[in-house]
């Protein structure tokens, strides 16, 4: 193991109750495919343009962020956003710790920078916390040796890195694999290693045992979209599901009724009182309504949902002159724009993905939809596009 991984690893060696709240390392349940409860981060860790407040460690090598995960048989396409060290099937009720803690100390933030600057010379860069995720000797399900790595997650709230360090790998016969995925697997990352020992020699940063990613880089949206931005959410990964009720700091005002709150579901469409499931499109709805697209979505097996209100000045300054350029006669500043996006996610039926945008731009007095729309794929689904009110509606296209 590098000195740098045997530094982080003696300071991480005092272990407390799980429940304890002290700033030390917490362990993992004995548990065979067990994980961590839902760890809840001071700083919020920004992944490939998804913006997470929680973690789960996972005691088969992996860390997620929606869910825990038990699976030990390694798979490409996930489905997830996950990041696995060396995902395998690992047995820590016959030995070994797993355990993790978030670090704001001087002292790791300084060594964690440093690695950081040095890998990333060009990437001005000083972190303010530390994510440390040890697996220290533990076995193989099926015997025959231990391993033992480290997975540290640097952020300063906006740009975002993986350090994975390795310590001794006993060979195996299990399937392993380690590197990263993303939801869409859009952004992945295998390391590339002959055999399971092989990862506390190799590099890619030509230090041996050592690996560094940087992890925060958006999507891959149209030029026209709004970019991913500082405080993205992603909504549930599930059939038919919908955001928690979204607080909005800027009221928006629609068609006379003013609302404090926002639904984004995931069969594409903005509801203000309450989620709604429903995937099947209908015109008179009998609820305010926006429906970039309203169809049967399926996120279970791919892309991404996500959404979030922002006030910084550059999309401010973005969303006010395409009002004023498509609302020339409007006097207008705006002061708030809600963004909800749906890159890349599949039909139920499948035969391809849609990607589209709906930003709701207010000033508290007026307001204005944008939608934007990338790549949609033919379907035989029955779908609608429209701005629904109670009384009054608006039909871009429909198609049953």
């Amino acid at each position: 193991m590098t000195q740098w991984t045997l530094s982080i690893l003696s300071q991480f060696k005092q272990t407390v109750p799980q429940n304890s709240h002290t700033a030390v390392d917490v362990v993992n349940p004995i548990s065979d495919d067990g994980s961590s409860e839902a760890i809840y981060l001071q700083q919020p860790f920004k992944y490939f343009g998804r913006t997470y407040n929680q973690i789960y460690v996972n005691n088969n090598g992996h860390l997620t962020f929606t869910q825990p995960l038990s699976a030990y048989v390694p798979y490409l396409n996930a489905g997830i956003d996950i990041i696995a060290p060396l995902w395998t099937d690992l047995f820590n009720v016959n030995g070994g710790t797993i355990s993790y803690r978030e670090d704001t100390s001087s002292a790791v933030l300084a060594q964690v920078t440093q690695a950081v600057n040095q890998y990333f010379p060009n990437v001005p860069f000083t972190a303010t916390s530390a994510f440390v995720a040890t697996w220290d000797s533990v076995p193989y399900i099926t015997g025959g040796g231990v391993v033992t790595f480290q997975v540290v997650l640097v952020s300063n709230g906006e740009r975002s890195f993986i350090l994975i360090n390795y310590g001794d790998i006993a060979e195996t016969g299990q399937s392993w694999l380690a590197g990263y995925d993303t939801v869409d697997s859009v952004n992945s990352f295998t390391i590339p290693a002959a055999s399971a020992p092989e990862l506390s020699y190799s590099s890619n940063i030509n230090v041996n045992g050592r690996w560094s990613f940087r992890v925060d880089g958006s999507l891959n949206l149209p030029a026209n979209f709004l970019p991913f931005g500082n405080g993205d959410v992603v909504n549930p990964i599930s059939d038919d599901g919908s955001s928690e009720a979204i607080y909005l700091q800027q009221p928006f005002k629609y068609f006379g009724r003013t609302y404090n709150q926002i639904y984004v579901n995931n069969n594409g469409h903005l509801t203000f009182t309450q989620p709604l499931s429903a995937y099947v499109p209908y015109l008179n709805a009998g609820i305010d309504i926006i429906a970039p697209l309203w169809t049967d979505l399926f996120n279970v097996n791919g892309g991404t949902i996500s959404y979030r209100e922002d006030t910084s000045s550059a999309v401010l300054a973005q969303v006010t002159q395409a009002v004023n350029q498509y609302f020339p006669n409007v006097p207008f500043t705006a002061t708030s724009a809600f963004v909800a996006t749906w890159d890349s996610v599949p039909y139920i039926t499948g035969g391809g993905v849609v990607t589209f945008q709906v930003v709701l731009v207010s000033n508290g007095e007026r307001s204005f939809i944008l939608i934007n729309y990338g790549d949609i794929a033919e379907t035989g689904q029955s779908w609608l596009v429209s701005g629904v009110k109670i009384h009054t509606q608006f039909t871009i296209s429909r198609n049953e």
